[in-house]
């Protein structure tokens, strides 16, 4: 899945680049409409490299963030395909699902890992004697 995850965001990077590079070819004229368009375009290139740096870090809120972003993400473009259903947009809807299904599953991955961790941590310790309440095994009874 985490395959998937990275996929998914460097194929975002991509569309974003193509639609930036694209930006000619639909306007001939310079404008606040071609700055929006290219805007949009830069926007999916920032999103696919939030989520390939996020997954090389291991804190939750850096996780929370893309999560939130991409969610964000999915809503615009919902609303870009019920006033444009364009290919492309079709394309970018079916990334950003992609992108939440993969950044949720990668998250989980680390919460799932993070306990697992602590738990073998607080099993070492108690085998070890090293009771966290004080109260050590190996004192003798009075």
């Amino acid at each position: 899945m985490r395959f998937a995850y990275k996929a998914a965001a460097y194929l975002l990077v991509f569309l974003g680049i193509v639609h930036i590079a694209l930006t000619p070819l639909f306007f001939k004229q310079f404008g606040l409409d071609v700055l929006w368009f290219a805007g949009t375009g830069l926007g999916l290139v920032f999103l696919g490299n939030l989520n390939l740096v996020v997954m090389l870090s291991r804190r939750s809120g850096f996780h929370m963030m893309a999560i939130t972003s991409n969610m964000m993400a999915l809503l615009l473009m919902i609303l870009i395909l019920s006033m444009n259903p364009s290919p492309q947009a079709w394309i970018g809807f079916g990334l950003l699902v992609l992108l939440i299904l993969t950044s949720v599953n990668d998250y989980v991955k680390m919460i799932r890992q993070s306990v697992r961790q602590n738990n073998e941590i607080r099993r070492q310790e108690n085998d070890c004697g090293n009771d966290p309440s004080g109260q050590g095994k190996d004192t003798p009874d009075q």
